[in-house]
């Protein structure tokens, strides 16, 4: 009986161990899958259930599927956390963590009850190695209870302007009225970005934290940042109800992307559709002077103004990121308001530009007035009149 019960355990080890490694096989993509995806023949095949591609650098949605769903997020919640984390603790403070940090499950940096970190080593937990227990850690350090630090999240990202978002968790294991979207995200990698300190963290493989003092090797959950050097971040995420998500920074060729994909069925295709936006902004979109075939001097002139003809010069260039494919169908339409009175003030507007890509307006350009433009008054009118009369005598003789 103990020996057919030892066969049974054995065989259940060994199914486990194949199911577990055909799983792990499955779920990365090969070198040359990679390739693949990052071959992009017009627009990406998304199929998460939301995405945005964002040009940081020209401030632009390049490509967005259902960006204001609301939906389960998992762990990139965590960078709101670290946000507000970073806001309003010391990254030197020493944190005791509670019972708590021990009970929260999923993925953590192995602490428990009566651990003492600092703040720095947890916030390389929360964002390397998506540690849950980190997230509680600070949370009630820094509020008193994972509740408390909700809050403050919430608050913030209504302080940023993100109106679809409710967090009821720090980690963003599943809960019930739990919800982010892909553009309310967007909002806070953007933020994210802008302190070094976290961005610096989000851009590490590997890091060596301390706790009790001993050292523990820690190692990041972004596949991104192996596939490609110029990623920096930011954070991914899984829970059953979530699925795969994957935030993404990457700067090349002088261009910063955010790409945002939740709610994938697996880490393949995070991966994926990851690649496939970061190459469809890369590869699809050019930057050019968006002036270099545009009018650039105007003449108008000006009823009751004490000049005749007055004079627009545009100088400069204005870089612009547009569609491979819509190269050639930008054109311009030029408007001079034809009622113009004096006087003008500097900066009155005049007319406009109107640039247009493929007929739709792209960008629209006011033309102002370069200098203050005086009425004319009676001594104008006299010499007008004397001029007048000295050309008509010189005619006649």
């Amino acid at each position: 009986m103990l020996k057919r019960g030892m066969a049974f355990f054995m065989l259940i080890v060994i199914i486990f161990l194949n199911v577990t490694k055909a799983y792990a096989v499955e779920d990365d993509l090969s070198e040359d899958e990679i390739e693949v995806a990052k071959i992009i023949n017009g627009a990406p095949k998304i199929l998460c259930k939301s995405a945005i591609l964002y040009d940081r650098t020209y401030n632009k949605i390049l490509f967005e599927k259902a960006p204001d769903a609301r939906v389960a997020n998992a762990s990139t919640t965590k960078i709101l956390t670290a946000i507000v984390a970073y806001e309003n603790a010391e990254m030197d403070e020493v944190v005791t963590t509670s019972a708590s940090v021990s009970s929260v499950g999923g993925s953590g940096m192995g602490l428990r009850a009566g651990n003492k970190i600092r703040m720095d080593d947890l916030m390389k937990g929360l964002l390397i190695c998506s540690g849950n227990d980190a997230a509680v850690a600070i949370a009630e350090y820094i509020a008193g209870s994972t509740e408390a630090f909700c809050a403050m999240m919430n608050e913030k990202a209504r302080e940023l302007g993100a109106i679809n978002t409710n967090f009821v968790t720090p980690h963003g294991l599943d809960r019930e009225n739990h919800y982010t979207t892909a553009a309310d995200l967007l909002i806070f990698a953007d933020y994210f970005l802008d302190i070094p300190y976290l961005v610096n963290i989000s851009n590490m493989e590997y890091a060596d934290i301390i706790i009790d003092g001993y050292t523990k090797n820690i190692h990041t959950t972004n596949e991104m940042l192996s596939i490609y050097d110029e990623a920096n971040g930011i954070k991914t995420g899984y829970t059953g109800n979530a699925g795969r998500c994957l935030v993404t920074s990457i700067t090349k060729d002088g261009r910063q992307l955010i790409t945002i994909v939740l709610g994938c069925e697996t880490k393949k295709q995070r991966t994926s559709e990851t690649i496939q936006l970061i190459s469809y902004g890369y590869n699809n979109f050019n930057e050019i002077d968006i002036y270099e075939d545009m009018k650039k001097r105007f003449e108008f002139s000006v009823e009751k103004a004490k000049g005749k003809i007055y004079e627009i010069v545009l100088s400069g260039e204005k870089r612009e990121l547009v569609n491979i494919e819509d190269l050639g169908k930008v054109t311009y339409e030029y408007y001079i308001n034809d009622d113009l009175k004096a006087p003008l003030k500097a900066g009155d507007e005049l007319g406009k530009i109107e640039i247009l890509i493929d007929g739709t307006t792209y960008k629209v350009i006011k033309l102002c007035a370069p200098v203050t433009i005086e009425r004319k008054d009676v001594a104008d009118y006299m010499g007008e009149i004397l001029r007048s009369y000295k050309r008509s005598i010189e005619v006649k003789t």
